[in-house]
């Protein structure tokens, strides 16, 4: 009996060491981690990827779950009654739950793909598209105003804003800090091939092409728009870094003692944290405070990142313009 119990006892060991590498392999950095997610939704999620990963099902296949969640909870809160938005609320935290297994299940599996990244994006603009204008929508039955759809679109444009810059820099820590890290974005030019920008016998019916021609577009765009996030000598991440594969560990040490804390401080205004402000007031059914939370609150908050990042590039020493270029000759 001592034998079997000692052999029962190392199996359990082995089993829950396996599942904690597992775990650990299916996350983000954690600097980069928004911190909802981080201790709520990323646990509940690797348990939601794991029993998918068993139905050997794709991520693709869980994140039209994701679609599904968020475009019902967009349903449920057009009705603006309490209960109805208690659903709401609780769709939109299981669409948050779904939105971060597809990802885990794509990094444990190694099925990450530009396609996978760009249905994902597909999925959560739908979901965002239901749950503003359903907020809308059911402030308009209350009050009557029209106005309160310009509100919304105010909202939803702010946290755009706000999620472009987060990505822009977590990917950029990501890709100085973590070289090796499986899941990095792809550079410009490597979507743009994949997306056929450069094939003049790309099918325009090619779904899958289409798709990710929408995220090199979008990437596009956000190389002009996060300049705000950078000095005026150095508008963009090719100005620090022109050749990223030439960068040697002690930048990098540099790179991440200096900027960890600003990209933390980013995380608090992605994705998951604006979901959350529907979440919250939903369920305190305080619907109608959710556009003036996004739009003043996080807008506040976005300047003040801004200032303290502008500070930690000048503390890395880019005010000197030529700096780093001179560490990779």
């Amino acid at each position: 009996m001592g034998v079997v119990s000692i052999k029962n006892a190392h199996r359990k060991r082995r089993f829950f060491e396996n599942w904690g590498t597992e775990y650990k392999k299916s996350l983000k950095p954690k600097e980069t981690e928004e911190i909802v997610n981080q201790f709520l939704n990323r646990p509940l999620a690797f348990f939601t990827a794991k029993a998918f990963q068993r139905l050997n099902r794709s991520p693709n296949f869980v994140t039209a779950f994701s679609l599904m969640f968020g475009v019902a909870s967009g349903f449920f809160f057009a009705y603006g009654d309490y209960p109805h938005v208690l659903y709401a609320a609780l769709l939109l935290e299981m669409m948050i739950i779904f939105d971060c297994a597809d990802g885990q299940l794509a990094r444990m599996t190694g099925r990450s793909s530009p396609f996978g990244k760009t249905l994902d994006g597909l999925a959560d603009l739908c979901t965002h598209m239901a749950i503003f204008y359903g907020v809308a929508y059911a402030c308009y039955a209350r009050t009557g105003s029209f106005s309160v759809f310009f509100y919304g679109l105010a909202a939803q444009l702010s946290m755009y804003l706000h999620i472009i810059l987060y990505d822009h820099f977590k990917n950029v820590f990501i890709s100085v800090s973590y070289p090796h890290y499986v899941d990095k974005l792809e550079t410009l030019d490597q979507m743009k091939g994949h997306s056929g920008g450069d094939e003049k016998d790309a099918g325009p019916g090619s779904v899958k092409k289409a798709l990710q021609r929408l995220l090199y577009i979008f990437y596009r765009l956000e190389s002009f728009i996060v300049s705000i996030g950078y000095l005026p000598f150095a508008s963009s991440i090719a100005d620090i870094f022109p050749d990223p594969e030439r960068i040697d560990s002690h930048t990098r040490k540099i790179y991440y003692r200096e900027m960890r804390v600003s990209v933390k401080a980013w995380s608090f205004i992605g994705d998951t944290t604006h979901l959350s402000i529907f979440i919250v007031l939903g369920l305190i059914n305080r619907i109608s405070l959710i556009f003036p939370a996004i739009v003043l609150f996080t807008n506040l908050y976005m300047g003040g990142v801004l200032l303290y990042q502008r500070v930690k590039f000048r503390s890395l020493g880019l005010e000197k313009e030529v700096f780093w270029q001179r560490r990779l000759d």
